[in-house]
């Protein structure tokens, strides 16, 4: 028996003021995801596909899916990236395109780089997918649909070494209206969301590495979102880890490095809240390749 939208329509109209971008287990592998400064910073071209199906119990749960490609220019000094994206959440369907630029310059033992992102995101809303429990509520004889194209512009940083990554990203600061419906308790606006992550890695023996990294997420309204993980590289060859999200749940993941070149990983979820309890778990698939690849043997998984 279908689940009824009423949940995925509630999530669609409070996140006006609450968590709107999407979230991604395997963050650590991919910071162009929330953070423009990160282009190019890998020193090859490299390409990622994501794929993210959360709350696999429940019809209308958000889909996420990514291709981003990235390289640097300019004698290594800067870098670009391109992101194709779609995401599908009940009623709600995006796609956006957005291309990032960053520049670094030499800071101690690492390189800080800077990074502005813009952004075309195509929202669309089939009003029809929502199944109503009150059918004399005001809004259940809206059946069409809608759809709007907003730009959005990102700022970033991200400092790096060869044992030690921190960042700071702040996306939408223009914080474009999205909808406004009949009466202005149901408006839709991009808002600023911050993400904070930090990770250090830590040589234990000639075969493994401990990545411990944290992710601090805030947006306005809403409360702090805190991700601890802690990964392990065997061999240079596989990661395994494990971490927790605040207020949500846990997850495992798992990456293979396949050859110098390609690498795929995995990682489930597993809510222990309410939402949790009805979606049940999320599922996050990741492939990367990337060309002229740096051999040198590092700890920081930015270059994984």
């Amino acid at each position: 028996m279908k689940r009824i939208f009423t949940f995925c329509s509630l999530l669609l109209f409070i996140s006006g003021w609450s968590q709107q971008d999407a979230q991604y287990t395997q963050y650590m592998f991919n910071h162009l995801a929330m953070n423009p400064a990160y282009a190019g910073t890998r020193d090859v071209l490299d390409v990622v596909l994501q794929h993210r199906t959360q709350w696999t119990r429940m019809d209308g749960g958000p889909l996420n899916s990514s291709m981003a490609f990235q390289m640097p220019i300019g004698k290594k000094k800067a870098g670009v990236g391109v992101e194709l994206l779609s995401e599908k959440i009940g009623p709600k369907s995006i796609g956006s395109i957005r291309g990032s630029y960053s520049y670094r310059i030499k800071l101690g033992p690492g390189k800080l780089s800077f990074g502005l992102k813009m952004g075309v995101n195509s929202y669309h809303y089939d009003w029809n997918k929502i199944k109503y429990r009150d059918l004399n509520d005001p809004f259940a004889g809206d059946n069409g649909q809608d759809q709007w194209t907003v730009i959005s512009a990102d700022f970033g940083m991200f400092y790096y070494t060869k044992s030690f990554y921190s960042g700071l990203a702040i996306t939408h600061l223009n914080q474009n209206r999205l909808y406004e419906l009949s009466d202005t308790l149901y408006n839709e606006t991009q808002v600023p969301h911050l993400f904070l992550p930090v990770g250090v890695g830590i040589q234990l023996s000639e075969h493994l590495v401990m990545n411990p990294s944290i992710l601090l997420k805030a947006t306005v309204a809403a409360p702090l979102d805190l991700d601890v993980n802690c990964n392990f590289l065997i061999d240079n060859k596989v990661w395994l880890g494990a971490g927790y999200r605040m207020g949500y749940g846990v997850s495992l993941l798992g990456l293979w490095n396949i050859s110098d070149h390609l690498r795929m990983g995995y990682s489930y979820d597993y809510g222990l809240n309410r939402i949790g309890a009805v979606g049940r778990g999320s599922h996050e698939f990741m492939l990367g390749y990337g060309i002229g690849w740096n051999t040198t043997k590092t700890l920081t998984p930015r270059y994984l």
